[in-house]
């Protein structure tokens, strides 16, 4: 077996793949399943030479059998750059939830071969077991993998290995997130095998963890505005550490979005935000 290739269940592997996405990680977790009619391919990466190059290699070592279709978690550029070289590779479709096609660079959104994933999720109909899970926040149209047989969960961005996952707006939404990782925590989960990071072996406990953290920030942010209107920048720099700042004010962004809505905060002047009717 190839170095980067790592069977987590009869007719599942890992395969670790270079690519260019959010620090600390450096690779896009795509995934294989066994199919009827060949094999499915979970997310492409980013499309680099370097990825592709492992790809490839891991299709060989896995026999090189037909690809029945690539399922793409969601369209971040981390997930279906390599749509391309997919489907010049081996002719196949390309699935994708209709609310990520915005997402897509024109150079990808005319590619052929896109099919939609069914808006409500669906039964995949080209591997039995596997149920097509809607699963949005990070992105409108981000779906999970479930194998039910194995209680495994391709997580894609919902899960990340070493972190917290990110929630940035307009395209994150943080309250539509929760709501999915609530549903999600509820499957019986014995592994959550993410696009980023370590493989999850308590599902349930990192989901609780996950809603905690989401739980505290809130709270968090909602403190600070106690003392004087604070833009979004301001916050990162009082919750964050120093090389953290940047990302933390998009996902600060999240959470002020929240709080908006649930008419705890309001906008006042300069891009701040202060405690509603404050």
């Amino acid at each position: 077996m190839a170095e980067r290739l790592k069977q987590l269940a009869e007719g599942l592997w890992q395969t670790e793949v270079p690519a260019a996405t959010i620090p600390p990680y450096t690779h896009t977790h795509c995934y294989w399943i066994q199919g009827t009619a060949g094999l499915v391919l979970i997310d492409t990466a980013d499309g680099g030479p370097a990825g592709t190059a492992v790809l490839r290699q891991a299709w060989n070592e896995l026999g090189q059998e037909p690809l029945a279709g690539v399922y793409m978690t969601h369209g971040h550029p981390d997930h279906v750059g390599g749509a391309r070289w997919a489907f010049e590779t081996w002719g196949c479709d390309l699935w994708l939830h209709p609310l990520d096609y915005d997402l897509l660079p024109e150079s990808l959104r005319v590619l052929p071969a896109w099919r939609s994933i069914a808006p409500e999720g669906d039964r995949s109909p080209l591997a039995p077991g596997i149920d097509i899970l809607d699963a949005p926040g990070h992105t409108p149209g981000q779906v999970n993998i479930y194998l039910k047989e194995h209680g495994i969960l391709l997580a894609g961005d919902n899960l990340l290995g070493n972190s917290t996952s990110v929630i940035i707006p307009p395209h994150g939404h943080l309250r539509t997130y929760l709501a999915t990782l609530e549903r999600l925590g509820a499957l019986n989960l014995r592994l959550a095998a993410p696009a980023h990071g370590d493989l999850i072996e308590d599902p349930r406990g990192y989901i609780a963890m996950y809603r905690e953290h989401r739980a505290e920030r809130l709270d968090q942010v909602l403190q600070a505005l106690r003392a004087a209107p604070l833009s979004a920048a301001e916050l990162a720099s009082r919750i964050y550490p120093a090389p953290l700042q940047q990302i933390g004010k998009l996902m600060v962004e999240s959470h002020l979005e929240y709080l908006v809505e649930d008419q705890k905060i309001e906008t006042v002047a300069n891009g701040r935000f202060a405690r509603a009717g404050a």
